[in-house]
């Protein structure tokens, strides 16, 4: 039985990153092919489907992400 074959030459590292960068490419035309943006129904505005709207909050018609309440900064964490 014959044992595997041993690369003659080391490959350079352009050869490899651009074979890695060709993979890379055809996955992210693959994800934006399959990604959907819909409108929102309540502030139609563009949004992900299946995500909550990130101006208004709502999702599924209710809300989700109170966007009224400002956010504190934490500076200090209680021990």
């Amino acid at each position: 039985m014959s044992k595997r074959p041993t690369p003659k030459k080391q490959q350079s590292n352009s050869s490899s990153s651009r074979r890695y960068k060709s993979f890379q490419n055809k996955a992210r035309k693959r994800l934006i092919a399959t990604t959907n943006i819909t409108k929102c129904p309540k502030c139609k505005e563009d949004k992900l489907a299946h995500t909550a709207c990130p101006t208004c909050g709502f999702y599924k018609g209710r809300s989700v992400i109170d966007k009224d309440r400002e956010m504190d900064k934490i500076t200090k964490v209680k021990a």
